[in-house]
């Protein structure tokens, strides 16, 4: 049967509140704030909305809070033309929320962020046919057991599964990444997991750990580098003017979606999902500052890139 869906994403969603200051705050100090708002994100609502931003069918399965954030947040993925029928309303809970300090002049943010355990999505509860409805899986690991179950039927249908993981949810992540195809990390998160300083040994040591077919690290300015079956590659990254590095790696992903889908050899497939999420970094917010495919080839075309 034909798939329903491009893509079905499986995880996080969040609404920033975004404080742009002239400077961070010291300790006991008060920072005026220059400019203040509030914008959807989250890592799989993110990358799904790039996918279907590019014009690809998206599904989206998360859940949200009966709150204002929640109907905010809703409101957000409709805009963006993607299937939220499984998107759960947990009565009492709290939507997901950030506060993000960006500093003026830099691009670099820090976050403080708050998640309310009701939100977890229940493994229960989760349908096989939804999720065997798209042609690539894209998971996060953050609701771990609903995680762990979408993949390995995702792999038992050989669908492909794509991960953005940024930490060990419980012991479970580990067989969750056992059962990804395509593993693609920050940097610290690979330090973290193999011990290894070096950004090509660690992305080796992720696929000998995890038997994936490809293991990626973003570098942030710095592009990615990836090593898949057998042959380790980078693709640099592009300068544009940074604004907020808010949802780059979230684009990023997406982006790297959608590469897959055309069936680009990986080396273009890297280097578009570079050019995305540098162009994201020009604006402030996660999804705001998703580009056009015009414009990422705009980009590609005036930056083009070796690996």
């Amino acid at each position: 049967m034909p798939s329903m869906f491009d893509v079905v994403g499986l995880g996080l969603n969040a609404m920033d509140t975004i404080c742009v200051v002239d400077a961070l705050p010291s300790p006991h100090a008060k920072v005026g704030i220059r400019e203040m708002r509030v914008e959807p994100g989250g890592q799989v609502a993110t990358a799904v909305a790039t996918c279907t931003r590019f014009g690809l069918r998206g599904r989206y399965i998360g859940s949200v809070g009966d709150d204002l954030w929640g109907r905010r947040q809703l409101e957000s993925l409709r805009e963006e033309s993607m299937d939220i029928e499984q998107v759960r309303i947990v009565e009492g809970a709290t939507t997901q929320v950030a506060i993000i300090m960006l500093e003026t002049g830099v691009g670099e943010r820090t976050i403080l962020w708050h998640r309310d355990p009701r939100l977890n999505f229940p493994a229960e509860i989760l349908q096989r046919d939804v999720i065997l409805g798209g042609r690539i899986l894209h998971l996060d690991g953050c609701d771990a057991s609903a995680a762990l179950q979408a993949a390995r039927w995702a792999k038992a249908a050989s669908i492909p599964v794509v991960i953005d993981i940024d930490e060990i949810y419980d012991e479970s992540t580990h067989e969750l990444l056992r059962n990804v195809d395509y593993l693609v990390a920050a940097e610290d998160f690979a330090r973290a997991v193999t011990g290894s300083l070096s950004a090509t040994d660690s992305v080796r040591a992720l696929a000998s750990r995890y038997g994936c077919r490809c293991a990626g690290i973003t570098l942030g300015a710095q592009g990615a580098v990836f090593y898949s079956e057998g042959r380790m590659f980078s693709s640099g990254g592009f300068t544009v003017n940074v604004t907020d590095t808010t949802g780059a790696g979230d684009v990023f992903h997406g982006a790297f979606i959608y590469g897959l889908l055309q069936a680009w050899p990986l080396e273009q497939t890297a280097s578009f999902a570079n050019a995305a999420a540098a162009l994201k970094c020009t604006q402030i917010g996660a999804r705001r500052g998703i580009p056009s495919l015009a414009q990422v080839h705009s980009l590609l075309s005036e930056q083009p890139r070796k690996s």
